[in-house]
């Protein structure tokens, strides 16, 4: 008998599967927010609605020799995915307040765990870590105000 996959391995799955949306040349990102394993909302990172991504016009955030800036530079045109997901449940009139879990293929930054602190998260999980100083800013952040944070480790690849 076939063993079926477990709610964080396809949550993880559905994320990546997000993420291949991303135009970011560094950084591509997806998310869910999920309720008793029911899928409220998704995104990826990318540009607001019909503005012009990175594979369109270039990276925003390199120099005119193509040396990436500094995090925290500002020049980015792209939303985190965290962003877009809250920007498509406000649109669908979608509630995430409370008990809710988020899927994320990246640890947060700490402008996005300001605003899932503000929702009353649950739990974070990532698979992998956002290795900026505020990465590790905003994991104390969430733990601080009572987030479960766990980054997930796959025992195997799972195929989409």
């Amino acid at each position: 008998m076939a063993k079926r996959i477990s709610w964080d391995e396809l949550f993880m799955s559905i994320v990546r599967l997000y993420s291949k949306r991303s135009t970011c040349k560094y950084i591509k990102a997806g998310v869910v927010f999920m309720l008793e394993n029911r899928i409220l909302c998704a995104g990826y990172n990318g540009p607001p609605k019909n503005e012009p991504h990175c594979i369109e016009v270039g990276c925003a955030k390199e120099d005119e020799h193509g040396k990436k800036l500094p995090a925290g530079s500002g020049l980015c045109r792209g939303a985190h995915a965290e962003m877009n997901a809250l920007t498509n449940a406000h649109k669908q009139h979608v509630d995430l307040r409370g008990g809710v879990t988020v899927y994320c293929t990246h640890s947060p930054c700490n402008d996005c765990a300001k605003h899932l602190v503000g929702l009353g998260i649950k739990e974070f999980v990532f698979e992998k870590e956002y290795k900026e100083k505020e990465g590790k800013l905003a994991i104390q952040l969430l733990k601080r105000r009572g987030v479960e944070v766990r980054q997930f480790k796959s025992r195997k690849e799972v195929k989409i």
